[in-house]
């Protein structure tokens, strides 16, 4: 991986990093409705998407593609699995905790394509499953466990959408214009896909109706304003550079630089916190040790790919 490489790499995870701590002050400070956030979002950034590459030869047809649709369905689970989450984990606990990306990214990949780990990731590897283990222990009780093992179904989703975004013809696209009109198809289903599965939802009474008392869930201003904003900003520019990313350098090297992000978090989340915005974050001894050990096993497995590619 060479440094420009990595340099992208890493700037995606700063921006997701952003966008998390951006929509904890806004969504909590401004009492939206999450879901209704998020697909506002996707929607408006699919759009966006769909624009800038409005030039490729494609039709709306598309969106009801297979792949599409199954992706779009992911999305929905992975972003339900989540939301469940962060219900008994701290966003600080959660990220690091995401770190198991890549170690479940090893495994499926592994399963995949017959081939193990190369011999250089075991040691960054092993480190970085101590890591984890020993913050779950720090951070373990009744009620996180429940956060963790809805965590851990989310990467395990998550990852799985990496392996299929990779092995899709149109991620491996060359042209600008087509590869932004994937994107936006992408993120366009991903919104369909989550009004269809919350009106089921809400029919069935698992969870409020979104057309419960006549739509409210979308009927503030502030909701599209800054919806709009992280459709734009953030969700549209991520989720290129994510799929670019996986397709240039490769799932996994693609989860080792999104390890780097719990760490972008905890850095902005303080600096928002001495701004007044947020709380700051707040672990125990134990919970920083382990996130230590996580942070050095994520610089580890950085470093020895740079080393790889340096001539």
């Amino acid at each position: 991986m060479s440094g420009r490489l990595l340099a992208i790499a890493l700037g995606n995870s700063l921006l997701w990093s952003l966008y998390l701590l951006l929509t904890r002050h806004v969504v909590a400070g401004a009492r939206l409705d999450a879901w209704a956030y998020t697909l506002v979002q996707l929607l408006i950034g699919g759009l966006a998407m769909l624009w800038v590459g409005r030039r490729a030869p494609g039709s709306w047809g598309d969106l009801l593609a297979p792949w599409t649709v199954g992706y779009a369905f992911l999305r929905v689970a992975i972003n339900g699995a989540t939301s469940a989450a962060v219900v008994w984990l701290a966003i600080t606990q959660s990220t690091l905790l995401a770190t198991a990306s890549v170690l479940i990214g090893a495994l499926l990949g592994w399963l995949l394509t017959k081939q193990s780990p190369q011999r250089r990731d075991w040691p960054g590897l092993a480190i970085l499953g101590l890591g984890i283990v020993a913050f779950g222990i720090a951070i373990g009780s009744e009620a996180t466990w429940r956060g963790i093992v809805w965590l851990l179904l989310s990467e395990i989703l998550a990852v799985t959408g990496s392996w299929i975004i990779a092995y899709h013809p149109r991620n491996r696209a060359t042209d600008m214009a087509a590869r932004c009109r994937f994107t936006g198809e992408i993120l366009v289903a991903a919104s369909m896909a989550l009004i269809l599965t919350w009106s089921l939802a809400g029919l069935a009474g698992v969870i409020a109706s979104p057309w419960a008392g006549g739509g409210d869930a979308f009927g503030r201003v502030e909701l599209w304003l800054y919806a709009a904003l992280a459709g734009l900003l953030f969700r549209a520019p991520g989720t290129w550079l994510g799929f670019w990313t996986i397709n240039t350098t490769g799932v996994q090297t693609y989860l080792i630089a999104l390890s780097a992000m719990p760490f972008f978090a905890i850095a902005l989340e303080a600096a928002a916190a001495q701004a007044g915005w947020v709380n700051p974050p707040r672990l125990a001894a134990a919970e920083w040790i382990a996130a230590a050990i996580i942070l050095g096993a994520s610089t580890w497995l950085i470093s020895i790919r740079l080393r790889a590619a340096a001539p």
